[in-house]
């Protein structure tokens, strides 16, 4: 709030004083003097087919008066009558104009057959012309990551980049998203399949560090809503991003490039007067689509032999008779979200430096009340060049303070159930916002008839006497040394650093639905803590040699990451109303902590030749050694080699092609294990009040693992026509990760859960296409558009005999799991639990043939195994559709994201069918429901005896008996309507979408204002976000997961009892001075 606040004084302060100037430096107060003596000049630069050039450079020559052309391409300058304007930009021939007596200059400017073309960041920060890449590359300028208004720069790449399957984890304030590049490619649980993100040359952390607890199985339950740690970066620091995709695009990052790499800039300041700039949006959110409840039925449910309860919160009661109030639980639930997002940067320098300042401020309150998100972010970059040396330091801080609430059960330590699984079941005769009673005690539907520990908390309880909130705090910070040894040999050293502290706490209120243990009170803390290091030096030789362009570079890196996690928890308060640990007696005190440390150091190079700027060749080859591997197989090399050849260079130049690429590369990429894999080892000591207990770790080591090593190619073909007014990129890509490092289940004799073993591969394939056009581009009016889609098919290649399922994220909820399958199978599978089929004479059962059904029970047969796939949550086309209108100073843009196939559980549904609250449990108005299907015998070989045909309909008005049991109609529709929801592979289903992702209405004024002096460019504009989705969808919003930020493979396609997506309403002002 104090930010905001500031935020919106200094912006009133400098528009009603007239923007009195900020005190400069001597220098540039000079220089400010004599421009009192020029006028203000201004016009647009643009290409020769009438495009605005976007960053162009524009210089009154002979002076360090310098600015750059705006998202428009417009500039103001202030420049003397008579003297000369330059403007440069990357690709394009100079061009000089003289300054006469008017005001307005347009200057069009045009490629240059010379020039070095078109730049891009690739690996170790190496700037290279793209025509010389022989892989894809996609690059996002900041104007098109801030369309979206997101502050996750994650979610701002969704529907802009092929081949990025983002997953957004739910509406909630804070909530975080995961990102998987051209499939997954490491099975184990928890292994990241995410990019490596570099910001500034600085390797940049972007785990998501959950709570939870492990079960039986070995696998974490998640419960809440937790960031991905992306989220700490400011997007209105980021310049531009380019996305690494293949394995030799990212092979020189090595091991922690393995999944490809997001190389993102931030912006830096320009040589001229110093400017600043202030960015202010504000946002209202509401909740997409909410599930249905049946308003039929009221609360209760019947036993067996048909005796009536209402002590219970299931929906399986009488008929609702008219005269009783229903209310609107869930809708009422929610409200309107609410964000202040401000933005505060100054800039400027001189020919011989640059600075770039910014204070950023994004305050959120969520659609769950008494839920937000909190990110304050300070970045400082500077340069400064002394003749052939140029030392460069950037650094950032950021704070995040997210409050949350507990969203499904399972919460560590707390027993009961979550928020939204309350709140999908609570009965609607029922007002869930009654929650205590007058004197402010609890007040609890059946106080007195059930016990505390067996009860359903209130989710208004939940959000106003229970809390959780965490806290981060992150540093990092980048220091560079170049310098120009001779015109063809330079050096450069780099330092990193990145460290941050997540400080986590629950508290659990006395009284509330928990354990007996816990029901006085409980507290948590948590403290994790990451830190790494890294340094690097490589040294570059370029030189030509006729018709031949050459390069090379070696160079070397050293990484050291730490993680340390601390957790304190205790039960029982003394004192009522005081919550500390000094309250909680030390018998009731448990205390843990573990530390984990990595080191990895490489080697590194790469060799390129070019012939005549249009046939390139470019090796790399990389070695590493990592700390997690055994000393015998720590040491592994990669190499990789890509190539391009321009065929448009041999055109005749009035050929509709303007440009025409083809390009390959092959590389290999090693991916080291976890810190502590190849060991067994116990469990951190954990202290429970006056003793200390150690215990075996549920995953066995193992001391001959040797590297993941993935094998990749890909081609590609760019091209384009009319004077660069059509646009296309293709590309097919292959790869296959062996020597998996895998985590199969074990039996239990052997004493543990998992072993990491080496076995197996995992294979990716896949197509992108991207396809830019201008097709309309006039004086006032200019339309632009981009379309892209891409598809990946991920499978597991054959593993060792007895390896089963991989659960390679720990998403699981209700009867569903993620997993992937062996020997054929697909990495994105669902497994869950399905009915039985009938079986043929050798005891095969006849998939997609007629349930079995169990003569005790007389309804459909569960198949005795929890692991049988019931769906393939990869998609099978995904894609995105941009485009922007611009009609002098307006421009509307905007984002359609589309999905085709890709299966998606609707857990939420099958909770609130198993509750009685879903609409679809009122089928036949609950007076009858038929079971068809065989009934089969069979011998001690598994094959069948007997078959019997079995078609039944249940009525609510009669009795049925199965064995000895007797069972009421009404009670046995009930029951069917249970067994119904046991079938997981009833809530599963194959989805198409297509978003409008964002929409967005600018207005530049910067003209309208053009007689001052003060304001330099002012821009208004107005933002819908995720306004409307078509979809076969039945359930709330198919994009959203309940873990979008876990590890692993991601949790898309996993819909159980979230909080719903949210559409918002932006309004936003952007002021230069």
């Amino acid at each position: 709030m104090t930010v905001r606040l500031y935020a919106t004084v200094v912006l009133a302060t400098l528009l009603l004083s007239g923007g009195t100037p900020v005190q400069a430096s001597p220098t540039l107060t000079s220089a400010y003097a004599a421009q009192q003596q020029t006028k203000k000049v201004t016009g647009k630069v643009t290409d020769s087919s009438g495009e605005p050039v976007i960053g162009a450079t524009v210089t009154v020559k002979g002076t360090k008066i310098v600015t750059v052309t705006d998202a428009s391409g417009n500039y103001t300058i202030n420049a003397p009558a008579g003297s000369q304007l330059e403007v440069t930009y990357v690709g394009f021939a100079p061009r000089t104009i003289n300054v006469g007596k008017g005001g307005n200059y347009n200057i069009t400017i045009s490629e240059d057959e010379h020039t070095t073309g078109e730049v891009v960041v690739t690996a170790m920060g190496i700037k290279k012309e793209k025509k010389a890449l022989g892989y894809a590359v996609t690059e996002l300028n900041s104007a098109e990551i801030l369309k979206n208004k997101n502050t996750n720069v994650i979610n701002s790449l969704a529907g802009k980049v092929p081949g990025l399957n983002i997953t957004q984890s739910s509406g909630a304030a804070g909530a975080g998203a995961s990102i998987v590049m051209r499939g997954a490619n490491s099975t184990a649980e928890g292994r990241s399949n995410q990019p490596l993100f570099v910001v500034d040359g600085v390797i940049y952390d972007n785990s998501t560090q959950v709570t939870g607890n492990s079960g039986t199985d070995g696998m974490t339950r998640n419960n809440t809503t937790f960031s991905n740690r992306a989220m700490d970066i400011n997007p209105e620091d980021i310049a531009d991003i380019s996305v690494l995709k293949g394995a030799a695009a990212a092979a020189l990052y090595g091991s922690r490039a393995a999944d490809g790499a997001i190389i993102i800039t931030t912006k830096k300041g320009e040589a001229g007067t110093t400017r600043i700039d202030y960015t202010g949006k504000m946002s209202t959110s509401f909740h997409t689509n909410l599930p249905e409840t049946q308003k039929l039925f009221g609360r209760g449910a019947y036993s067996t032999n048909g005796v009536f309860s209402d002590q219970t919160y299931n929906s399986w009661g009488k008929a609702y008779d008219g005269t009783e109030k229903l209310y609107d639980n869930i809708g009422n639930f929610f409200q309107s979200g609410r964000i202040f997002d401000n933005n505060v940067s100054v800039s400027g320098g001189s020919k011989n430096n640059s600075f770039y300042l910014s204070l950023s401020n994004f305050d959120q309150d969520g659609i769950v009340r008494n839920t937000g998100y909190d990110k304050t972010t300070v970045r400082f970059n500077g340069e400064q060049r002394y003749d052939k040396l140029t030392i460069a330091a950037n650094v950032t801080y950021s704070i995040a303070k997210t409050t949350k609430t507990l969203t499904s059960s399972g919460l560590w330590g707390s027993g009961g159930i979550g928020t939204m699984n309350a709140l999908y079941s609570w009965p609607l005769t029922e007002d869930m916002s009654h929650y205590e009673n007058e004197n402010g005690t609890k007040y609890r539907l059946f106080d007195g008839i059930w016990e505390l520990k067996d009860d359903m908390e209130n989710p208004y309880w939940i959000l106003n006497r229970d809390k959780m909130k965490d806290k981060t705090e992150r540093f990092t910070g980048g220091l560079s040394m170049h310098y120009d040894i001779t015109s063809w040999w330079d050096v450069t050293g780099r330092l990193g650093y990145d460290n941050y502290t997540t400080d986590a706490y629950t508290y659990i209120a006395p009284g509330s639905v928990v354990s007996e243990m816990y029901q006085n009170g409980r507290l948590a803390k948590s403290d994790f803590r990451y830190e790494y290091w890294s340094t690097n030096f490589m040294s570059n030789f370029h030189k030509r040699f006729g018709d031949f362009d050459m390069h090379l570079m070696a160079g070397t890196t050293a990484e050291s990451t730490k993680r340390m996690n601390q957790t304190h928890w205790g039960y029982n308060f003394i004192t009522a109303g005081t919550v500390s640990f000094n309250n909680i007696a030390k018998t009731n005190q448990f205390f843990k902590d573990g530390t984990s440390r990595k080191r990895l150091v490489g080697f590194y190079g790469e060799y390129g030749v070019s012939y005549k700027n249009m046939a390139y060749l470019t090796v790399t080859g990389r070695n590493d050694w990592s700390s997690t591997l055994p000393v015998n197989e720590r040491s592994y090399f990669y190499p990789s080699v890509s190539g391009s050849f321009l065929f448009s260079e041999l055109l005749p130049k009035d050929s509709p092609v303007s440009y025409g690429k083809v390009r390959a590369s092959w590389a290999k990429v090693g991916k080291d294990a976890d810190p502590y894999a190849t060991i067994t080892y116990v469990t951190p000591p954990m202290i429970y009040g006056n003793f200390i207990g150690v215990g075996n770790q549920y995953t066995a080591g193992n001391a001959y693992l040797k590297p993941e090593i993935q094998t990749a190619w890909e081609i590609g073909l760019e091209m384009r026509f009319l004077n660069n007014r059509i646009g296309f990129d293709w590309t097919y890509y292959h790869s296959s990760t062996k020597n998996q490092i895998a985590q199969p289940r074990l039996s239990n004799a052997n004493g543990y859960i998992l072993s990491s073993i080496n076995s197996g591969s995992v294979i990716n394939k896949g197509m992108e296409i991207s396809i830019t056009g201008k097709p309309v581009v006039k004086k006032d009016f200019r339309w632009d558009m981009a379309l892209n889609f891409s598809y990946n098919r991920g499978t597991l290649g054959k593993f060792l005999d007895g390896v089963g399922m991989f659960y390679p994220t720990d998403a699981q909820f209700g009867s569903i799991k993620s997993a992937s399958v062996p020997n054929g199978g697909n990495f994105m599978s669902l497994v869950g639990t399905r009915f039985e089929y009938e079986h043929d004479a050798n005891g095969n059962e006849i998939i997609g043939g007629r349930y079995l059904v169990d003569p005790n029970t007389g309804l459909y047969k569960i198949h005795n195994s929890e692991n049988d796939v019931v769906g393939n949550r990869e998609p099978k086309l995904i894609g995105g559709f941009s485009n922007t209108l611009t009609y002098k100073d307006l421009s509307l843009s905007f984002l359609l994201d589309f999905r085709l196939g890709g299966d998606v559980f609707n857990g939420t549904s099958q909770y609130m069918v198993d509750n009685g609250l879903s609409p679809l449990t009122t089928a036949n108005n609950r007076e009858k429901a038929t079971v068809t299907g065989v009934v089969q015998t069979f011998d001690s070989n598994g094959k069948p005896t007997s078959s019997t045909d079995f078609d039944k309909t249940y009525e609510a008005s009669q009795s049925y008996t199965f064995g000895s049991t007797t069972y009421d109609g009404k009670a046995m529709i009930q029951r069917y309507w249970s067994n119904y929801a046991n079938q997981s592979y009833n809530f599963i289903q194959k989805v198409n979408w297509l978003k409008l992702r964002s929409i967005s209405l600018t207005y530049d004024l910067t003209r309208l204002i053009s007689r001052q002096n003060i304001v330099k460019r002012l821009s208004v504009n107005l933002t819908g976000q995720n306004l409307f989705t078509i979809t076969n969808y039945k359930g709330m919003d198919p994009e959203v997961s309940t873990a979008g930020g876990t590890g692993g493979s991601g949790a898309t396609g996993i819909d159980y009892c979230s909080v719903p997506s949210v559409r918002s309403i932006t309004f936003g002002v952007n002021v230069s001075f």
